[in-house]
């Protein structure tokens, strides 16, 4: 085993090890201090949800094709292997700006206000503060504990399996690869930027802002936290990832009810995604 291998299995060890000591840190305090949720069900009409709707599929599925098709027409790149990086702060880019702008423009296709009221909010220096159990780093730390025990679930249980099913869960490492396979290094470092700041805003406005407070109206807050971080971790295509990105997402709806704010799951998505190209930069 290498010098990086050994640095990045250390490091993962030191996140698991203080992701625990969060669990039970904060499974006592909640049973000290009842959970109130923060966040208002968005009460959409069948209109304003075929809306939002519209707009995410043209942000997550129309915009990202054209920018793939226009950019492979154009400059004939192979988005198989290392092109794709190439592709990913493109697409990042017009879609953030996209959705910026339809939140704008198409108000009604989303809650009108991606915060909690005001005087149900904690203010930033509470909810970043490292001493607070449910601070944005212990949520870090939290989601990473139950990535980790998810995906370690996962792996056993895909032992089991018969070997024409388990090639359904072979593990899918397109972006590791195309990082590998990445000779420039300005579009590495231009991929930074696209996938741990652009893209956490991108999908808890979608997943967290939009569908779960809609589907809170529907099915209540467990229900809804479970169903919305379900289609979030679907909506990433890779099968043996689906548990973990679950649980990952509902440590993300934890955040956002806690704190009342839209910023903190953001910035815990952040410090996740963060994490990984940290990883992948090392190996």
């Amino acid at each position: 085993m290498s010098f990086p291998e050994i640095a990045v299995g250390c490091w993962q060890g030191v996140l698991v090890l203080a992701g625990i000591v969060v669990a039970v840190r904060q499974a006592r305090a909640l049973r000290e201090t009842p959970f109130r949720p923060r966040v208002p069900a968005w009460n959409a009409s069948a209109g304003q949800f075929a809306g939002f709707v519209g707009v995410v599929a043209f942000c997550m599925l129309v915009l990202p094709s054209i920018c793939s098709a226009l950019a492979q027409k154009i400059s004939g790149a192979d988005f198989s292997e290392g092109g794709l990086l190439g592709l990913i702060p493109l697409t990042q880019t017009l879609t953030l700006a996209a959705l910026l702008v339809l939140l704008k423009t198409v108000p009604a296709a989303f809650p009108r206000s991606l915060n909690a009221e005001p005087e149900k909010r904690d203010s930033p220096a509470i909810w970043l503060s490292p001493r607070n159990e449910f601070g944005v780093p212990a949520f870090f730390v939290l989601g990473f504990f139950a990535t980790f025990a998810a995906a370690l679930v996962v792996s056993a249980a895909v032992l089991f399996l018969p070997e024409s099913l388990r090639e359904i869960f072979r593990e899918n490492q397109i972006l590791v690869d195309a990082f590998h396979a990445n000779e420039s290094v300005t579009t590495a470092i231009l991929c930074v930027p696209a996938i741990a700041i652009f893209t956490p805003i991108i999908e808890e406005i979608i997943f967290r802002a939009g569908l779960y407070r809609f589907l809170k109206s529907k099915t209540g807050i467990v229900p809804a936290a479970v169903l919305s971080s379900v289609i979030f971790a679907v909506m990433h295509d890779a099968p043996i990832s689906y548990l973990p990105l679950t649980l990952l997402g509902c440590v993300f709806c934890f955040a956002y009810e806690k704190t009342g704010n839209i910023a903190a799951p953001i910035i815990v998505h952040a410090l996740f995604n963060a994490n990984t190209l940290l990883c992948l930069a090392i190996l």
